[in-house]
């Protein structure tokens, strides 16, 4: 197949990591006695971020970099509780990992000098790809596998991806956790552009992030529709709430009622975990999780929708389990009391069944609600 503008069907250099195919904790967990600033590292400690640094309740991000032992986990439809150490030894995880790939203050606003690194394609240690699936089934079943048509960002689209990831990160960081997520991306240029912290967006980055949404979807095996059409989507202030204790918003009126409603019923062991998303809190997720993917954009689809494809924009939301932390983004949470008392209400429904047909993994805490 030919190389194309935007993207490539094979491996990027500066997106492997050796020997594994994605971003696993060994890797992220690794000490360095000196950072380099090579792509690969900027990449890790991004990504990490996105997963570390949202808010207490958190969010999708990359949440399978941290993968629970799910080997005592009741199947579906059995009742059981949830267990709240094993949520706690991942956040645990997380920030010792963050710890770990700490860069000084004065090294934080250099971008642009990231270089790539010096070794060959050839020379990388590559996880063999699965040849091509037989169905979009067998590939949302095995969503974190690397398949021979799968669509993988170049060097250099992967390099961009890096540098707008990070700015991005900053963009987050200057405006507080909650505004993020409803921001709009003329905001989010504004804001860079006034900040030094942030640094303006160059045109490269931006040239990239409109190839990003107006890529077809479809070609990365993710077969749901485009919700938002407008890259540069605004949510009105007084479409939206905050809801007290989560740091997420939804939107007034039917989503509002919808989560009320569910917690009424439900108790108040359940809360949201992620509400209104604009478009570029769907790019920091979306981002994060194609570094922890090295940089195959089919694989972070089977995970998260890209900008613009998300339903975070107009109305869905995420629950979970108060203390449930990452394995609340994991098919762990249809084992828990509150899933079960959520399948009893007769009116829920899941988004991302695990029979879909749009090459999304099962997502039991993704509730449809438009």
């Amino acid at each position: 197949m030919k190389r194309r503008e935007f993207l490539i069907q094979s491996i990027s250099a500066s997106a492997v990591i050796a020997g594994a195919g994605y971003a696993s904790l060994d890797m992220l967990s690794r000490r360095h006695l000196r950072f380099e600033r090579t792509v690969e590292q900027r990449a890790t400690r991004a990504a990490a971020k996105v997963m570390v640094e949202n808010n207490p309740t958190m969010d999708e991000g990359i949440a399978s970099v941290l993968t629970p032992d799910t080997s005592s986990v009741m199947p579906l439809g059995e009742k059981t509780q949830a267990r709240p150490a094993l949520s706690y030894l991942q956040q645990q995880q997380a920030e010792q990992l963050m710890a770990d790939l700490t860069i000084p203050d004065d090294e934080l606003n250099i971008v642009e000098e990231v270089a790539l690194p010096d070794t060959s394609i050839e020379n990388i240690a590559l996880a063999t790809p699965q040849e091509s699936a037989i169905n979009v089934q067998q590939k949302v079943s095995n969503f974190e596998t690397n398949y021979t048509d799968d669509v993988v960002l170049s060097e250099a689209d992967y390099k961009l991806l890096v540098q707008s990831l990070e700015r991005i990160n900053r963009v987050q960081d200057y405006v507080g956790f909650g505004n993020f997520n409803v921001l709009s991306l003329d905001e989010t240029l504004k804001y860079a552009k006034y900040s030094p912290r942030i640094g303006e967006f160059t045109k490269e980055e931006l040239d990239f992030l409109e190839k990003m949404f107006n890529y077809n979807s479809s070609r990365l095996g993710f077969f749901g529709e485009k919700v938002i059409a407008n890259i540069t989507n605004v949510v009105a202030t007084n479409d939206v709430v905050k809801m007290p204790g989560t740091g997420h918003y939804v939107f007034r009126g039917h989503s509002e009622t919808f989560y009320n409603n569910l917690t009424s019923e439900v108790g108040d062991t359940l809360i949201l975990t992620s509400g209104v998303r604009n478009i570029v809190k769907q790019y920091q997720l979306f981002m994060a999780k194609t570094v922890q993917a090295s940089g195959n954009l089919s694989r972070a689809s089977r995970s998260l929708a890209p900008p613009g494809h998300s339903y975070h924009a107009i109305g869905d939301f995420d629950v979970g389990r108060v203390g449930g932390g990452l394995a609340n983004f994991t098919a762990e949470f249809a084992s828990t009391d509150e899933f079960k008392k959520l399948q009893d209400l007769g009116y829920v429904q899941i988004r991302y069944t695990a029979d879909n047909k749009l090459g999304v993994r099962y997502e039991p805490w993704h509730i449809r609600v438009v």
